[in-house]
């Protein structure tokens, strides 16, 4: 991935930070994972592991389907890091939704929603605030 004049281009980079990443969360399990481990949870050989950590090669996105399951991280954060999935601006508002699910559907779906469906949406919402004041206040 070195170009004949020994220069990196950007996907060297990329490949090597996403497996400096992945590195980062097998190890961060408790306890750890070993490469090793980690190439036998997702079916693939243990030389193809330490080239993927190592930024030699990305997988493919059944792959990092496997991994995201193996290492517990959520399918759109292991396809932004890989870069198949470019990030997205997040709003100082984003940080309100810690559930992936909540900001991928006010992100994708409440757009298309009727003004009955946000309606609805916003009563229910209304409602279990209410619910929550009564159950702090007894």
């Amino acid at each position: 991935m070195v170009s004949p004049g020994g220069a990196h281009n950007a996907q060297d980079f990329r490949y090597r930070e996403f497996g400096a990443t992945v590195r980062k969360w097998r190890q961060s399990l408790q306890p750890p994972m070993t490469q090793r481990e980690l190439a036998a949870a997702i079916s693939v050989s243990d030389g193809f592991m330490a080239h993927v950590e190592t930024g030699r090669t990305l997988p493919g996105v059944r792959t990092l389907v496997a991994l995201g399951r193996a290492l517990g991280v959520p399918l759109p954060e292991m396809l932004r890091a890989s870069g198949y999935v470019q990030p997205v601006a997040e709003a100082a508002d984003d940080r309100l939704f810690l559930e992936p699910e909540l900001r991928l559907f006010f992100r994708d779906d409440w757009p298309k929603l009727t003004d009955d469906e946000r309606e609805l949406l916003r009563d229910f919402a209304r409602m279990l605030k209410t619910r929550l004041r009564r159950r702090r206040s007894t």
